[in-house]
């Protein structure tokens, strides 16, 4: 018998699609620097990634975080809000880094060389990757809780 409704988690998989999808295409200019970025990516991401991870914590926060309750204890849920916290901190600092080298390719004037810039986007996109891996397991443990 279902006591508990399972939560909607369709947007938040959007997102993670999305954010997917992006990561795929950060590996790719990665493989081909110092090739030129088309000024549509670089604008793209510059002015998009921020904000995409903003809205994936925030869904995180409100579809995961009352989840964690069906699978975690007290102590445990603790350490995970602060494991949360510093991942989320080090991730947005990624993402900025990110954002910021987008605007100096848009410009031509990165000052890093493309093995460097090439090693920040993909340190960002194994990080988004596993990110969103650990979480996608954490709601399937959340809908299958909800089904019992």
């Amino acid at each position: 018998m279902n006591m508990q409704i399972p939560p909607d988690f369709s947007e938040l998989k959007r997102s993670y699609a999305q954010l997917l999808a992006w990561c795929g295409i950060l590996e790719a200019i990665a493989d081909f620097l110092p090739c030129r970025v088309d000024e549509a990516v670089c604008n793209h991401m510059a002015t998009d990634l921020m904000p995409l991870l903003d809205r994936m914590y925030q869904m995180e926060e409100r579809l995961l975080s009352g989840g964690l309750s069906l699978i975690t204890s007290d102590c445990e849920q603790i350490d995970a809000e602060l494991r949360r916290k510093t991942s989320r901190s080090m991730n947005r600092d990624a993402a900025q880094q990110v954002t910021t080298a987008f605007e100096a390719l848009k410009s031509g004037r990165c000052h890093l060389s493309s093995d460097a810039t090439a090693y920040m986007f993909r340190s960002f996109l194994h990080s988004m990757r596993g990110h969103i891996k650990s979480k996608q397991e954490i709601m399937r443990v959340i809908a299958t809780l909800s089904d019992l």
